[in-house]
């Protein structure tokens, strides 16, 4: 892996520690209602931070899933899949939960 790091006067080299990497994941089994940007972004946040979706996803030509670029927390578990509550949060009883599952196109080996 490489990182870059913008050059400034007086800029002291040193290996630093990082947690953080980008990771495109893949987030199959969202339901219709969720296919916009504010809702796939809030099922992506439960994953790590979302940063981008590719052009078929933000179009939605390809609803099989959606393909996001997240930055995710190095030094955590990877998860195969979430449960997606749907429905009204003050009544639990009128929702169900949906499994959304989650497929990475890379694993960073700790």
């Amino acid at each position: 892996m490489v990182i870059l790091k913008k050059w400034h006067p007086m800029l002291i080299l040193s290996k630093d520690s990082y947690f953080k990497t980008l990771v495109w994941v893949k987030l199959f089994n969202i339901p219709h209602e969720y296919w916009n940007e504010e809702r796939l972004s809030h099922i992506a946040r439960t994953v790590g931070k979302p940063l981008y979706a590719d052009s078929l996803t933000e179009s939605m030509k390809r609803i099989s899933f959606a393909r996001v670029c997240i930055e995710i927390d190095a030094s955590c578990d990877l998860f195969d899949s979430f449960d997606l509550f749907m429905g009204d949060s003050s009544n639990p009883k009128l929702g169900e939960n949906v499994e959304i599952l989650v497929e990475y196109q890379w694993k960073q080996k700790i």
